[in-house]
C-alpha cells in the first residue's frame, strides 16, 4: 500500500459535521478481581470529499474493529453512505 499517498490524499477529505463525546464506563475483571475503567468516543462524524480510495480500509475496520479493547466490543464503527452533496 502507498501509505504516503493515502496520507496526502486524505488532506482533501474534510470533516463536515461531528457530535462525538467521551464516554467512560467500567467493568469487573474476575481474573484481576478488580474494577477496570474504560472509555472512548461515541457519536457520529461526517466527512466530505472523495473517500473511494479509503473505502476498502474503512470497510475492513467495520469488521475487525480498531484500537485497544476490541475484545470488549470497543473500536466498533459503521460506515453510512449519503449521496447528499
Amino acid at each position: 500500500m502507498d501509505f504516503r499517498g493515502l496520507i496526502e490524499n486524505a488532506r482533501a477529505v474534510k470533516q463536515t459535521a461531528s457530535d462525538i463525546h467521551w464516554y467512560d464506563w467500567s467493568r469487573y475483571s474476575t481474573r484481576q478481581e478488580e474494577w477496570m475503567s474504560l472509555g472512548g468516543i461515541l457519536g457520529n462524524v461526517s466527512y466530505g470529499g472523495d473517500l473511494s480510495e479509503f473505502m476498502t480500509l474503512l470497510r475492513l475496520g467495520e469488521y475487525i474493529h480498531v484500537g485497544k479493547g476490541t475484545s470488549f466490543g470497543l473500536g466498533k464503527y459503521e460506515v453510512i453512505y449519503s449521496t447528499r452533496l
